[in-house]
């Protein structure tokens, strides 16, 4: 309704407009008509015949005018001062009598009048063309501004969907790393129950055939001991295999109790010694379950790296948040090091099978926080990762 109302309004206008341009020379003429019979009139070679057809002219003029759209807009516009009319009407019949008689003061005051009604009507004409002027000057303020609008809301509609496609790009993305993730995860704990679980338990039936054949009972004896130790070994890997697969209970035991607890399984597995320095006073359980969870998850893949690659003998933990709302947590160990990767290629090292980097990555990614690598050759490495805007006072 608002935008039929307005292409009515305009509507309007341009046809007001096209009849005042089209009827304006009537207006040009009624004054030069009336210069050429003031003419007539001061002459004094003008007969009565050229001054009777000059009247007749200007007469004509008028009523042309006074019968175009112009002067109704006038009248519906400015209908106080529309009195010109009838004052050059009567001093038209004036004029004409003074000149019948011969009655110079007559026609000079009949002049007078005819040339105020026709300065009036200049005005008023002056007048409307400067409103019409004014309404266009609106009209074309008001269509620029509706112009600049749409281009703005089609240029925010536009950023928008090619963000909405930008992040429905990178959810397929994640979705299909997520799953390439998980399938590479599966294909680890098959390779590890493999290679650990499934040989100790075919070493363990050779074994336990073993006792059955053996005629001696002191070779029997140690037979069994030595299955009952495989046993024992068994079931500590696998336990072990369960504690880095199910997550910490972080609601009642928080991430720092899981972070000792998991330099403490990984010294004394692997005897390499792992220190865990936590800043005091540090409230750890301000962050979400989640976050704990990619947190410990990241230095958990730390401390597993520096078991299978680092060759190192010792190796540490620090959290802190030495920096405002800004959490830091650093992986550091005293082993080989290596060549530290840039950003870009941490894709490339997940595609070479080195799923460790790359996980340690993509969790911190998660977190929107920043990783670090520090390490050369023969040097040890240390491994930053920073996650900012929380607050743990």
């Amino acid at each position: 309704m608002f935008f039929f109302r307005i292409v009515l309004i305009t509507a309007l206008i341009l046809l007001v407009t096209s009849c005042a341009r089209s009827d304006y020379h009537s207006i040009s003429k009624v004054s030069q008509s009336w210069l050429d019979v003031k003419t007539q009139l001061v002459s004094q070679n003008s007969s009565s015949d050229a001054l009777e057809h000059q009247i007749n002219v200007f007469t004509q003029a008028l009523n042309f005018l006074f019968s175009s759209p112009v002067v109704y807009l006038y009248q519906v516009n400015r209908p106080g001062e529309m009195l010109f009319s009838e004052v050059i009407d009567e001093a038209l019949d004036e004029l004409g009598a003074a000149v019948n008689e011969g009655d110079r003061d007559a026609v000079f005051s009949a002049m007078l009048e005819i040339d105020r009604a026709i300065d009036q009507m200049q005005r008023i004409d002056t007048d409307f063309s400067n409103r019409i002027q004014l309404q266009y000057f609106r009209l074309f303020f008001f269509f620029t501004v509706l112009i600049i609008s749409i281009i703005f809301a089609l240029s925010v509609l536009y950023i928008r969907l090619e963000k909405a496609k930008s992040r429905e790009k990178q959810s397929h993305h994640f979705s299909r790393e997520t799953v390439m993730a998980l399938e590479n995860e599966r294909e680890r704990i098959a390779r590890e129950l493999h290679d650990t679980v499934a040989q100790d338990l075919w070493r363990l039936s050779f074994q336990t055939d073993s006792i059955g054949r053996a005629e001696d009972s002191g070779i029997r004896s140690r037979l069994c001991t030595e299955v009952v130790s495989g046993q024992k070994e068994i079931m500590q890997r696998i336990r072990c295999i369960c504690n880095s697969l199910i997550p910490p209970d972080f609601k009642n035991r928080g991430l720092g109790d899981a972070l000792r607890s998991l330099c403490y399984d990984f010294q004394l597995r692997t005897g390499i010694e792992c220190q865990l320095a936590v800043q005091k006073g540090i409230q750890l359980k301000a962050l979400d379950i989640d976050m704990q969870l990619q947190v410990f998850r990241i230095v958990q893949e730390c401390l597993t790296n520096i078991e299978k690659h680092s060759s190192a003998t010792e190796a540490s933990v620090l959290v802190h948040n030495k920096e405002k709302e800004t959490l830091v947590i650093c992986v550091s160990d005293n082993g080989r090091g290596f060549s530290v990767p840039d950003k870009n290629s941490f894709t490339a090292l997940r595609e070479q099978g080195k799923f460790g980097l790359w996980s340690i990555y993509e969790r911190s990614a998660l977190m929107s926080g920043t990783l670090n690598f520090d390490s050369s050759q023969g040097e040890g490495l240390t491994v930053t990762l920073r996650i900012t805007g929380v607050i743990l006072d």
